[in-house]
């Protein structure tokens, strides 16, 4: 059995995995729309060495949540590490099969965020973010051998839902913005740092050394499509609220230079002074751009 479901391909995995299933659900909305409305256009987690797991290693609820927006409901099934015990993994595989068996595409993060889309002879079938062999595209009963070296795994579900207005779901991932910012405590743990104050880690992180190391580069690439993305859906939502254009066209503005900033920061060759240079410089932006969210929370709530 297999759904007929594919993961799209962006560096954002997260979102890769929501396009696959907005699309086998039918929900009409642009990809834009599923970064913006769900927060993740906005998101930024830093850990204190710049490790790659800053796209993935932080508080989802607050995405969960947003998520519904999009028309898209997204279930926990538990967290699973090498001591997790075969009783534990054998009761998560029926579960998994049993959603899948309804329609239901389920979920795995172990490195990256993969769709579970059916099941072969010897385990569950798994989407791949990229056109290269990793991570795996399978997942064997029981050892679940794939992973064994190294199993930090998060499982989910997913189901369909009433998909929300544009405009409440805008205000909403407005709200969100806000909120990472004034409390980022409680969108991620120690030793990573989110929101607009992550910049700062980053820039400390580089002058301890990490701006050459894989880790600076895929942030500044993960990152940066969120920015972009970001970008465009304010550009959409200013034919949905032409009052506001000149505010969403400023923070369009902003946004794409913001994207563009990230992308060179991620560049391994760029000198560290430059970098910190251009994140000093991000960090001024998007610290702009949070009075521009204030004004259309205040408008438009």
């Amino acid at each position: 059995m297999k759904m007929d479901i594919s993961q799209a391909c962006f560096n954002t995995t997260l979102i890769g995995v929501i396009r696959g299933i907005a699309d086998y659900m039918n929900i009409d909305l642009t990809t834009p729309e599923l970064y913006g409305r769900s927060g993740h256009a906005f998101f930024l987690n830093i850990h204190g060495a710049i490790c790659p797991s800053g796209p993935y290693c932080w508080n989802i609820d607050p995405f969960i949540l947003l998520l519904e927006n999009c028309g898209i409901r997204m279930n926990k099934l538990g967290f699973y590490s090498a001591d997790s015990s075969q009783e534990d993994k054998n009761a998560l595989e029926n579960i998994i099969r049993k959603e899948l068996e309804k329609g239901n595409p389920c979920s795995i993060l172990n490195m990256e965020h993969q769709l579970i889309i059916g099941v072969d002879d010897s385990g569950f079938v798994c989407t791949q973010p990229w056109k290269m062999d990793f991570p795996s595209a399978h997942l064997a009963f029981g050892s679940w051998e794939e992973i064994k070296d190294e199993i930090h795994a998060c499982f989910y579900s997913f189901e369909k839902i009433e998909v929300a207005g544009s405009i409440s779901s805008f205000v909403k991932a407005m709200q969100f913005v806000k909120d990472l910012n004034v409390n980022p405590q409680n969108y991620t743990v120690s030793p990573y740092t989110a929101g607009i104050s992550a910049y700062d880690v980053w820039i400390s992180g580089i002058k301890k050394g990490y701006g050459k190391e894989h880790g600076n580069w895929w942030n500044g690439t993960v990152w940066s499509e969120c920015r972009k993305q970001a970008a465009i859906y304010f550009d959409e939502m200013s034919a949905e609220l032409p009052e506001y254009s000149e505010i969403l066209l400023k923070l369009k503005m902003l946004f794409n230079e913001v994207s563009d900033i990230l992308l060179k920061v991620g560049n391994k060759e760029l000198e560290d002074t430059k970098k910190i240079d251009l994140l000093v410089k991000a960090t001024r932006l998007e610290i702009n751009s949070l009075q521009l969210v204030d004004e259309l929370i205040l408008f438009i709530s």
